[in-house]
């Protein structure tokens, strides 16, 4: 899994793109993205917000897929270091974790 951290500022409306370089056909597929309070944080646990993308093909890197998700500013109230992490899964549920790390929401 690659670690990257996400910053953004309180109080925002957040699109992320995630980016499947290895994945050349999203049919079929969707994704997950998930904002915890912590890595430790197991994913059923209420506090967990989970955001679903479909793939698409990516503009920018022909042959390869990309999934966008849609963070609310509602979601992004408390400023704080928390947890992100992007899943893929197929048909059959199978998940694929292609990347996840600190996510810091900075004070307005």
């Amino acid at each position: 899994m690659d670690m990257q951290g996400l910053c953004i500022e309180q109080g925002n409306d957040v699109i992320v793109t995630a980016r499947w370089p290895t994945i050349a056909n999203g049919s079929g597929l969707s994704s997950e993205l998930y904002y915890k309070p912590d890595r430790y944080t197991h994913d059923s646990d209420p506090s967990v917000e989970v955001y679903t993308s479909g793939l698409i093909p990516d503009p920018d890197n022909p042959g390869a897929t990309m999934s966008q998700f849609t963070i609310p500013s509602a979601d992004n109230q408390v400023p704080g270091i928390f947890w992100w992490r992007v899943d893929a899964l197929d048909i059959n549920g199978k998940r694929r974790t292609a990347a996840g790390g600190p996510f810091m929401v900075e004070s307005a």
